[in-house]
């Protein structure tokens, strides 16, 4: 009996120093240019149906950007991607820490879009998983808020 319960804590033991391990995820930013879009954002939301599971490329601008962590350690990113009217919003998921972008920052995505998903009870409409990201402007370049330093210059 106690040689049975010392192997069941060896193996506790094991399972439990291996899964603490965090686990290096890539994540799809350093993969050079992306073909110009073929669609755009406005097109996706007004006919979901057509672009259901569908792989495209877009291009927009990112909005509340947000880096998860899940229980077993593994990185996500999470972001709102829209073209003008930052009411039309596509939401982003990209594995890992996607690292270069920030709110606001111009980028272009070639991924596969959904126009609803079920992750355990959430469900969330509207989502593209991003399979490339290809950063187009950092920051954005703001004429109206510009300074007066900026404006003598």
């Amino acid at each position: 009996m106690r040689s049975l319960l010392l192997a069941f804590l060896v193996f506790l033991a094991f399972t439990v120093f291996s899964y603490g391990k965090e686990k290096v995820y890539k994540t799809y930013v350093d993969i050079g240019e992306l073909d110009p879009p073929t669609v755009t954002i406005s097109e996706v939301l007004s006919s979901p149906d057509k672009f259901h599971k569908k792989i495209f490329t877009i291009e927009g601008q990112v909005g509340e950007l947000r880096y998860k962590k899940m229980a077993n350690g593994r990185k996500f990113t999470l972001f709102k991607f829209f073209e003008d009217n930052p009411e039309k919003v596509i939401n982003v998921y990209s594995r890992g820490f996607v690292q270069g972008i920030e709110t606001s920052s111009r980028i272009r995505i070639w991924g596969r879009y959904s126009k609803h998903k079920r992750y355990f009870l959430i469900k969330r409409k509207n989502i593209m998983k991003a399979k490339k990201i290809h950063i187009l402007q950092q920051t954005p370049v703001t004429v109206e808020g510009s300074t007066e330093e900026e404006k003598s210059s």
